[in-house]
C-alpha cells in the first residue's frame, strides 16, 4: 500500500478511493451506467488487485486508528448522476397524506446527487 500511495500521491488516492465508494453504492442500487463502468474499468482495471487491495486496507484497520479525515470521504460519481443526468433534482410525487388521497408534484433534490455527490 505504502508503494502505491508513494507513486499516486496521497490526493490521487484519495480520489480514487472517493469515485470507488460512488461506484459501489450506485453498483448496489442497480444505476452504474457503461459510461461510468468504462471509467472505473479504466481506473482499477485488475478487479483481483482491486479486491486484494480493499480486503489489506480493511484489514489493517484492525492495527491503525482511522484518521478523522478517512472517516469523512466524500462520494464521488465519476460522470453524470445516473438518476437526473446531472440536473440535481427530480420531479417527483411526494405524499401529504395517504388517508385523504393529498399528493402533490413538484421538484426534489436528486438523492443520489445529495448522498453521492456527483463530480
Amino acid at each position: 500500500m505504502a508503494q502505491g500511495v508513494a507513486l499516486l500521491g496521497r490526493d490521487e488516492v484519495r480520489r480514487r478511493a472517493s469515485f470507488l465508494l460512488g461506484h459501489r453504492r450506485l453498483w448496489l442500487r442497480d444505476l452504474t451506467t457503461p459510461e461510468i463502468d468504462r471509467r472505473h474499468k479504466q481506473r482499477f482495471p485488475s478487479a483481483r488487485r482491486l479486491s486484494l487491495a480493499e480486503s489489506t486496507a480493511s484489514t489493517s484497520l484492525f492495527w491503525v486508528s482511522v484518521a478523522p479525515a478517512a472517516r469523512e470521504l466524500p462520494t464521488a460519481i465519476d460522470g453524470t448522476c445516473p438518476k437526473c443526468d446531472g440536473a440535481g433534482k427530480l420531479w417527483v410525487n411526494l405524499v401529504i397524506d395517504d388517508v385523504s388521497g393529498w399528493f402533490e408534484e413538484g421538484y426534489a433534490s436528486c438523492w443520489v446527487c445529495r448522498d453521492g455527490g456527483a463530480a
